[in-house]
């Protein structure tokens, strides 16, 4: 806060300084001069008297001063105003002439195309976007001659060349006829446009010239009319002297009208809705509104120095000492702001700003007002920004781990699925077998970090059915994984307390076991020694929000929450943890980095939230999903072999990789079928022409060429009754649901299994 200039110095005593709220201003201001005019009405005459001489002088002066500045002001302007325009449109034309040079350059790239006129044009283009940076730093907001729309018209021109020449146009190299079409008959158009632009800001500067001219000329004799009016309204208040006289028969009117309004004024303080006090030098309280005891709960009796305020309001003395500490280093400011906590009568605790000033006689006025709702609303804004700018890092991590979980996994075809079809081609004594099985454990373990990385992105296509948390808790203390968990933390007790009645979620199951093993390795990691951990579920009705959580579903619940009694999340980690690869645990022990990340997008996957509480010796995750009343179907996890083996039915493999290909068919005609492939969707089409299939399987991403839902539409115009199935590496997106909305069928993730593809083949060949 700026400082006053002081008026004399104040005692140190004074360790609360207030300024009125603007609103209160006006009132305090009214009292103080109604006080003042009442007694200098007492004193007599000459304070008036020489009130109005130095108010006399003051006008005379200011007047003349005033009357100097604005003729030399006004010739300024009349002199610099041209100039400014030239200058201005001048600039502008120069854009223009280099815009014409890039409508030329594309013209020649368009009619011409090279590298070389593809780079000349984008130099051109360059060039251009350099000049309307500077346009908009210099005459964007001083708009005389419409550099404002001339920017809007050129610069959204510019930007798209300069994106179509790197990135092309609707598919379209930047290199190809299309794109310098399409940017030639851009530029042209904006070129056209922002020469009607100039044609029309040199007329309008001509008129605003013309405008200025004349409205310099009106102004200028109307300050020298105001001059001359201030003149005769000093020749009146010397009238006004002169009459002083009558003042004295109307003194008696003036005092009983004082007294009303200083009443009204009283009855204004004391109905505003503010705490208002008012203070001497000697820390004494002399007054004291409603507002103040409806605040406090203390009447003024309660309170009638600041040492009886002090101890009461603030009762924990090391907050008091920070309280005193702070008045104290304001000494000397005119006016203070402040934000305390204030213990009430009743013992509640508020959030209390206070606003106070000093008056010219020594006393100081003060305010107080209650803004605990406000503080209460600004920290839950704050949570829920923190949360909301938390989930778009995730997002832009999530595309990243997702890109990158692609390529992977068409790298892992080859180890994931060759090693399957060896296996059933070799014997049971060989001595390749372990090494085969070796190399396909290594894969499915990648394979499995592939899959959280595909979490992450929240791209996974999986398959929601009815499951029970307890169950696949269950399923996970059985497991391989929770058995070398607690090899590794023999000193860790984990407990469970599960609700035997909870409702089933719809959910993966293989994700919801995950984020379970997840959880509990991370509060593994979180005790140094001794410790324990527990597992609980419970059912939740929630209906209103939690903390931090605006967008929710008033519901069922069920609450998976995993507490350890290890050492807490300091805050720095908190708006950290559920980034991908974020990690404080050792390097080549914990993990990846995943863990929690892939937590994270599970529930928002399955529409959950997360209320993650931690002390400095706690750490609870409770994970709300959506409760279901459907009950869990009954199916068999695996099926042999013969169940999913073909008869010779004709499958046609479309796919941009060659290995993924070739790993395709092997694994279909291992199935028993007869396996043909093409490398793009364009070859499709044109096989399916002249040649019949019973199924495609369709890869979604190919490049270059069209994707596997436009492969798909153009299939069904010559053969509307195609089957299909979708399979990719990434995500089920919004391709593959319009596809299988087409009549395609199941959607299969690589890298592909003989049991995965197998099954899917079968069932929808069989529909």
């Amino acid at each position: 806060m700026p400082k006053a200039s002081r008026l004399h110095r104040q005692p140190l005593w004074w360790a609360s300084r207030y300024h009125f709220i603007p609103e209160q201003k006006s009132i305090i201001r009214n009292i103080l001069n109604a006080l003042m005019a009442f007694k200098a009405m007492k004193n007599g005459r000459p304070f008036s008297q020489n009130l109005l001489w130095f108010f006399m002088t003051v006008v005379i002066g200011g007047m003349i001063t005033i009357g100097i500045l604005t003729n030399i002001t006004l010739r300024s302007i009349e002199k610099n105003l041209p100039n400014t325009l030239l200058s201005e449109l001048n600039d502008l034309s120069f854009v223009l002439e280099d815009l014409a040079v890039v409508v030329a350059a594309a013209d020649q790239a368009r009619t011409q195309p090279s590298t070389k006129h593809l780079n000349l044009l984008k130099t051109k283009v360059d060039a251009v976007y350099k000049e309307i940076i500077g346009l908009r730093e210099s005459y964007v907001f001083d708009n005389m001659v419409k550099a404002s729309a001339f920017h809007a018209v050129v610069a959204p021109a510019i930007a798209d060349l300069q994106i179509w020449l790197s990135d092309g146009v609707s598919g379209y190299g930047p290199e190809t006829k299309q794109t310098l079409t399409i940017a030639w008959i851009r530029i042209q158009e904006a070129y056209h446009k922002s020469r009607g632009l100039i044609r029309e800001s040199r007329i309008s500067a001509q008129k605003i010239l013309e405008n200025q001219r004349s409205r310099l000329d009106r102004f200028l004799l109307n300050v020298n009319l105001l001059f001359v009016l201030a003149i005769i309204i000093t020749f009146s208040m010397v009238c006004l002297l002169v009459r002083q006289y009558l003042l004295q028969r109307r003194e008696s009117i003036a005092q009983t009208e004082l007294r009303n309004q200083r009443d009204l004024l009283d009855s204004l303080f004391e109905n505003v809705m503010l705490g208002v006090t008012v203070w001497n030098q000697e820390g004494e309280l002399l007054l004291s509104n409603r507002g103040f005891s409806d605040i406090t709960g203390y009447s003024r009796e309660e309170i009638k120095t600041l040492k009886d305020w002090f101890p009461k309001a603030y009762p924990d003395p090391e907050y008091r000492d920070m309280v005193l500490a702070d008045w104290r280093m304001s000494t000397g400011q005119k006016s203070v702001i402040r934000e305390f906590k204030v213990t009430c009568k009743n013992g509640e605790v508020k959030d209390i700003e206070f606003r106070g000033t000093f008056l010219p006689d020594g006393r100081a006025l003060a305010t107080m007002s209650d803004i605990s709702d406000r503080k209460q609303t600004e920290r839950m804004i704050q949570e829920s920004q923190e949360i909301k700018a938390r989930s778009r890092k995730m997002e832009s991590l999530g595309l990243l781990a997702g890109g990158v979980a692609h390529d992977l996994n068409n790298l892992l075809s080859g180890i994931v699925s060759y090693p399957e079809l060896l296996l059933l081609d070799l014997p049971e004594d060989s001595n390749l077998r372990k090494p085969i099985q070796t190399i396909q454990e290594s894969g499915q373990r990648a394979a499995a970090i592939v899959l959280d990385l595909l979490t992450v992105a929240r791209g996974v296509a999986t398959t929601k059915e009815p499951t029970n948390l307890n169950d696949l808790i269950i399923d996970y203390l059985k497991s391989p994984e929770y058995e070398k968990l607690k090899q590794f933390h023999e000193s860790i007790k984990i407990e469970t307390n599960l609700d035997n009645n909870v409702f089933n979620i719809n959910g993966s199951q293989v994700h919801i076991r995950k984020v379970v093993m997840n959880l509990v390795s991370n509060a593994a990691e979180a005790i140094e020694k001794n410790g324990k951990i527990t597992i609980s579920t419970q059912n939740r009705y929630i209906d209103k929000p939690f903390r931090g959580f605006d967008d929710f579903h008033e519901g069922e619940y069920v609450v998976l929450s995993v507490s350890d009694d290890g050492s807490g999340i300091s805050k720095e980690d908190l708006e950290r943890i559920f980034e991908p690869f974020y990690t404080k645990k050792k390097m080549g022990r914990s993990g990846t980095g995943l863990g929690l990340a892939v937590v994270w997008n599970v529930v928002q996957d399955h529409k959950g939230f997360i209320d993650l509480k931690s002390g400095a010796n706690s750490t609870t995750f409770d994970l709300f999903f959506p409760a279901t009343r459907e009950a869990i179907s009954d199916k068999k996890l695996h099926k042999p072999i013969e169940d999913y083996k073909g008869n010779g039915e004709v499958i046609l493999v479309v796919d941009d990789i060659e290995s993924q290909r070739e790993i395709a068919m092997k694994i279909l005609e291992r199935l028993g079928y007869s396996a043909i492939s093409v490398s793009s969707g364009e070859e499709a089409i044109e096989y399916l022409k002249k040649h019949e299939v019973d199924l495609l399987l369709l890869d979604m991403i190919m490049d270059p060429g069209i994707n596997g839902r436009e492969t798909y539409e153009r299939i069904l115009e010559n053969n509307p009754n195609q089957k299909a199935i979708i399979a990719s590496g990434f995500a089920e997106t919004n391709d593959v649901k319009k596809a299988q909305q087409l009549g395609a069928g199941k959607y299969i993730r690589k890298p592909f299994t003989l049991e995965n593809l197998g099954i899917v083949v079968k069932e929808e060949l069989g529909k």
